[in-house]
């Protein structure tokens, strides 16, 4: 799936997300272009395809046994893009930017962001109260994460991704901690 991606991204560098098809990347990678749909489903996919959120979530796992939700998202975010983005970093950089400029990535992705909202409250919902704030932790957790992605992109990488997620974290705990009585 990596090999088929990064094939996928050179050709979409090179001419432009639509104007290139599942049976070019097929033919570049080759695979047949069953393959692609039976492992990514749509062209969509072979650019947002990551093995991140798995990792993500065993970890937001492990930290939630600290306690406070926003800090356990933190540090969990933190270790586990700790594992893949010194390896993988220009490769989601090059992902990010191309969904930032490619309608139909924007729209599969934010899908995608909706998918794991939903399993980030689905891990949050042994300790917290009830499943809308498990629903209200998760979306803030997600928009945080947008947020320091959009500001690592701004930046055209340039400040490293885990310094803008520490950034965004520590923003959305402060505005937690104003509204403590």
């Amino acid at each position: 799936m990596r090999r088929v991606q990064t094939v996928a991204l050179r050709l979409f560098g090179e001419r432009g997300f639509d104007a290139v098809s599942v049976d070019e990347i097929a033919r570049a990678a080759d695979v047949g272009p069953a393959t692609i749909y039976r492992n990514f489903g749509t062209k969509e996919r072979v650019v947002l395809w990551d093995e991140y959120d798995p990792l993500l979530l065993e970890a937001l796992a492990r930290e939630l046994k600290g306690g406070d939700v926003v800090e356990a998202a933190r540090r969990a975010l933190s270790s586990s893009l700790a594992q893949v983005y010194a390896r993988d970093r220009l490769r989601i950089l090059e992902r990010a930017l191309l969904g930032r400029v490619t309608p139909a990535l924007q729209q599969a992705s934010a899908a995608e962001l909706r998918l794991l909202r939903r399993a980030i409250a689905e891990v949050l919902g042994p300790v917290v109260r009830d499943r809308l704030e498990a629903d209200v932790f998760a979306a803030a957790l997600v928009g945080a994460l947008e947020a320091a992605i959009d500001r690592w992109l701004d930046q055209g990488g340039e400040e490293p991704l885990p310094r803008c997620i520490d950034l965004a974290f520590r923003r959305l705990r402060r505005i937690g901690e104003a509204q403590k009585p």
